[in-house]
């Protein structure tokens, strides 16, 4: 697949350029693109875009799972913004992990849906394709966005995607659990927490569940509590300094203690070994509350929460950022209509009736209060420790050839078929190997 990604992206920029000299002259083709309509907006300003000329524009989003959810967004968000204009607009979705070949395919047909939201960290995987349209300087006035809650947005200075429906992974723990072990108070480092997981082990539960938001996410996070990041901000290798090693030997170092056991990784489809009380301390963002309503654990007699803890008492903790942004496509013909949905998605109503769906953290903490959101105490914990929220995923145009393989080689560690230092060498010659390249 990654072989066949490449070509198809080599051949991408002709295909575009192809379908912008034929979508709006010419005689009619069957590979015309999305944007069906060929009335672009005739004012010069994204602001009243809609109320100018017509067309259809095309979604595609991995955001909604479920055909009620997506009922839902259609019947709330698009219809509450393209009614009685000339334009509509047609959602397509898929799954996350199908996503980014959707969105390589259709770029490299020139027929890139006119809206895009892409996965947190793919901006520079994206741009890096010239498939963004940069965002007008002016989109963010009077939203309040969280400028902590950006991470991503930007490439180089240019701001190519908004934040939309995001995540805040923390620690959750059982209170009630760590009390009867007579614990009282969250780990102050990474030393700390593996002893805690350690004296929490017990016949039905283990300490800490490694895998419980994915493997991935908890490397992340770890390289982070060691000092280290992914990437450098200007995309740049930069787990391969020593703090990737240190992160990975200290999730085999938890498998070997007994707290984890990959054997106990709960199938597709199942729930979490912390909705099944079969562990003490998960990693989780507040996607999970549901669960946890259903299980009656989220009370604050069974559940706290805590960032996960630095290497040394002395620096930050980690709490790490994902989620879903907006984004819109240089090949869309009606890009001020584009922008101004995505403006218009972010305003209080639309943005809170879109993640409360999920649920997760809006991008704007002025709508959460008196809203159901505000009961959610995973979003609130996220929120309440969004300063240390330093660590995330992608960000680096390589991150396309990455994201795929690192899930199996972290898993091939833990399982001892091979040594970290093999495993993290792996992973940043994949990067190396990715940036030498190019686009």
């Amino acid at each position: 697949m990654r072989l066949q990604r490449r070509g198809l992206l080599a051949w991408a920029g002709a295909a575009a350029a192809a379908a912008t000299l034929s979508a709006c002259g010419g005689k009619s083709s069957s590979s015309s693109t999305l944007s069906s309509a060929c009335t672009p907006s005739p004012t010069p300003t994204w602001q009243d875009a809609k109320s100018h000329g017509s067309g259809r524009l095309n979604m595609l989003s991995a955001l909604y799972q479920d055909q009620a959810s997506q009922d839902s967004y259609a019947n709330n968000m698009l219809t509450g913004f393209f009614a009685g204009t000339g334009y509509s607009l047609a959602a397509t979705y898929t799954s996350l992990d199908k996503l980014p070949d959707k969105v390589i395919t259709s770029l490299a047909a020139g027929k890139l849906a006119d809206v895009l939201m892409p996965g947190q960290g793919w901006v520079p995987v994206l741009e890096r394709q010239n498939a963004l349209a940069e965002m007008p300087a002016d989109i963010t006035d009077g939203l309040n966005l969280d400028q902590r809650l950006m991470t991503g947005c930007y490439w180089g200075d240019k701001l190519f995607a908004l934040p939309y429906a995001l995540d805040l992974t923390v620690i959750g723990y059982r209170t009630d659990v760590l009390a009867d072990a007579g614990i009282s108070a969250p780990p102050r480092t990474l030393d700390e927490l593996r002893e805690m997981a350690k004296q929490l082990n017990a016949p039905d539960h283990g300490g800490f569940d490694v895998f419980g938001a994915g493997v991935v996410h908890l490397w992340a996070m770890l390289v982070g509590s060691y000092g280290g990041s992914l990437f450098t901000p200007k995309g740049g290798l930069a787990f391969n300094d020593g703090t990737g090693v240190k992160a990975l030997d200290y999730i085999i170092g938890l498998v070997k203690d007994g707290t984890a056991d990959p054997a106990k990784i709960p199938t597709d489809g199942a729930q979490p070994l912390f909705i099944q009380q079969k562990t003490a301390m998960s990693p989780m963002s507040s996607t999970l509350w549901p669960a946890l309503r259903r299980s009656h654990l989220d009370d604050e007699g069974h559940l706290g929460f805590f960032p996960l803890p630095p290497d040394q008492a002395s620096k930050d903790p980690v709490v790490l950022q994902t989620g879903t942004q907006l984004a819109v496509s240089r090949q869309s013909q009606f890009k001020e209509v584009a922008f101004q949905f995505c403006q218009y998605a972010l305003q209080s109503q639309p943005l809170l009736s879109a993640v409360s769906m999920l649920p997760a953290v809006p991008p704007r903490s002025d709508v959460i209060a008196g809203s159901q959101l505000a009961g959610n105490r995973v979003m609130s914990a996220g929120l309440a420790n969004v300063r240390y929220a330093t660590a995330s995923l992608g960000g680096c145009p390589a991150w396309l050839d990455l994201e795929p393989v690192i899930e199996g080689q972290l898993m091939a560690a833990i399982r001892g078929q091979q040594s970290s230092d093999m495993t993290v060498g792996n992973l940043a010659k994949v990067v190396s190997d990715s940036l030498s390249r190019g686009a």
